[in-house]
């Protein structure tokens, strides 16, 4: 019998209410995994169960729309919600058992239940001195030990020097690092080095396969992000209106602009009109890149 639940779907409630689009907190809720074993089923939506589907057994994925009785489960879950709302009202009803994270009322609505779990809302400015996963795993009670990613299952040798992971949900212009910076980065490192441009936008199985043939990734703070990370490849991260709560496990360096008032804003679009993020120059970029490079090259040799 099953005993524990984890609830994450593909959305995010965004402080108006609003919902946008969060694939990238999906990958980096695997973590809770380590917390837990194998004993498990994983609730989501069916837009994401192609993804999570990568991480974790299609037997352990139920979505909201699947025909599956949930009253064949015991009534002594440890339910793990890290949802802040609430996908089925009626799921709420036949759960039963210890919910962490955020909590349903009777009204319907999820309140977090904690300042830790509190602080997992991406599109709120909350300051916290740890990672967004530390916050995940203390703020469900369990004890932090570096859980990481869980992996993909499966991966493509190796055989690009560099991917550029340069698209950004459309939605997020603020964490878009211009096209021309892209194309100067390109020209900068493609003198020497393999350099390939991001592939599978509309197809999970290609993106991870062209993932898993770079080397390192360069990327903005964007779903590749956290694939690359759970590839374990090494990622450099062009960042600057989102804070990046990431824990680095040895293999994220982040860049970002010079410091403004207004950073970390998370908002979509830049108020300033002049998105912070383009300040970077590619040649910084390309600096830190090159060396990630060689020390992957090195730790080969030896």
């Amino acid at each position: 019998m099953v005993k524990n639940i984890i609830i994450k779907s593909s959305m995010t409630r965004t402080p108006s209410g609003d919902f946008k689009s969060n694939y990238g907190d999906v990958v980096r809720s695997t973590v809770l995994l380590e917390c837990i074993g194998f004993d498990y089923l994983w609730f989501t939506d069916k837009r994401c169960e192609r993804l999570i589907g990568k991480f974790v057994p299609v037997e352990k994925v139920v979505t909201f729309n699947d025909d599956f009785d949930i009253r064949n489960l015991s009534s002594n879950l440890e339910i793990y919600n890290i949802d802040n709302y609430l996908y089925k009202r009626e799921t709420v009803d036949i759960l039963k058992g210890n919910w962490h994270g955020y909590i349903p009322d009777e009204e319907g609505n999820v309140s977090p239940e904690n300042e830790l779990i509190k602080s997992l809302d991406s599109y709120s400015r909350i300051n916290n001195c740890c990672s967004w996963q530390q916050a995940l795993v203390d703020g469900m009670g369990f004890l932090w030990k570096e859980q990481d990613y869980a992996t993909p299952w499966y991966e493509k040798k190796d055989s690009i020097d560099f991917g550029l992971n340069w698209h950004v949900h459309q939605d997020w212009k603020s964490k878009h690092w211009p096209n021309s910076k892209w194309e100067e980065l390109e020209k900068i490192i493609g003198k020497i080095y393999t350099v390939s441009w991001q592939r599978g936008l509309d197809d999970i199985n290609e993106y991870i396969d062209w993932l898993s043939s770079c080397k390192v990734v360069i990327t903005c703070d964007t779903l590749g992000l956290h694939l690359a990370s759970a590839l374990r490849k090494k990622i450099v991260a062009i960042a600057g209106p989102t804070e990046n709560r990431e824990y680095p496990y040895g293999r994220l360096r982040i860049v970002k602009p010079a410091n403004r008032e207004c950073m970390p804003c998370y908002l979509p679009i830049c108020k300033q009109g002049n998105n912070c993020i383009n300040e970077i120059s590619a040649l910084k970029v390309a600096e830190i890149a090159v060396e990630e490079l060689l020390l992957i090259n090195r730790f080969r040799r030896n």
